[in-house]
């Protein structure tokens, strides 16, 4: 279902349970991970939400979603920049290069310790060139490729890679092959810092990121925790907990 604007397709979704997938053009509270706001200028990207009911997962390997999320957007950005290195940076960010080009927001809904439903948002850069906000890194298929796209068709072939990948959440071995395949800085040494997190309300610490390492990724669990080696030590890591230095 197309709207021409909504304050964020999440929180559409969750107020109109009969409605599967929606996208819009604008939003006027767009939302991203950890609190952080989306900004999308009106028209130019992909601003989308899909409801997946009963999911076959499990709760404590509600990650699978994420995976199955980050590879349909990587499916669909390598469709569109086939020439370029189009990398998944975990947990599910989508970068071209060293831009981020979309950004996944997925809340679940639990009933009988079970995942009753999962909203997918996606904010994906299309045709957008220009940023008015502080985002450190953004950029968007026109940017790279010089040439702009259909929005609405980008926006059905997203959805139609979402269905394709859900038929992974029973092949756990098969989608993290894939999703390893295009993990962004995968068995290469690269700097991170790690980070002190409130736990209630889960929030970062402000001037509490701590000082650079070197290290490399050498896996990711099945909940989520990402797995650097340094040097001879393994250290898990849950979301919010580390930071890519860039």
């Amino acid at each position: 279902m197309y709207i021409s604007q909504t304050n964020s397709t999440n929180t559409w979704l969750k107020e109109h349970p009969d409605c599967e997938v929606v996208w819009t053009s604008f939003q006027t509270a767009g939302r991203g991970q950890a609190g952080n706001s989306w900004e999308s200028e009106n028209g130019k990207n992909v601003l989308f939400s899909m409801r997946i009911k009963r999911p076959e997962v499990a709760v404590d390997k509600q990650f699978a979603l994420t995976m199955v999320a980050s590879l349909a957007v990587w499916y669909v950005v390598k469709g569109l920049l086939p020439d370029e290195e189009v990398k998944i940076k975990w947990p599910n960010d989508i970068y071209v290069g060293k831009g981020k080009i979309c950004g996944i927001l997925i809340e679940s809904r639990l009933a009988d310790n079970a995942v009753e439903e999962a909203i997918v948002g996606i904010g994906l850069n299309v045709n957008q060139t220009d940023w008015m906000g502080d985002a450190p890194n953004p950029t968007s298929v026109k940017i790279v490729s010089g040439k702009e796209e259909d929005v609405a068709q980008v926006s059905s072939m997203l959805e139609r890679a979402i269905r394709e990948k859900m038929e992974l959440l029973g092949n756990w071995g098969e989608l993290k092959k894939q999703y390893m395949s295009a993990l962004f800085r995968l068995n290469e040494v690269a700097q991170y810092a790690e980070r002190e997190v409130s736990v209630v309300p889960s929030r970062i610490l402000i001037g509490a990121q701590k000082e650079a390492f070197e290290a490399r990724i050498v896996d990711v669990t099945e909940q989520g925790e990402l797995v650097l080696q340094q040097g001879g030590e393994m250290k898990k890591y849950h979301f919010k907990e580390i930071q890519f230095v860039l």
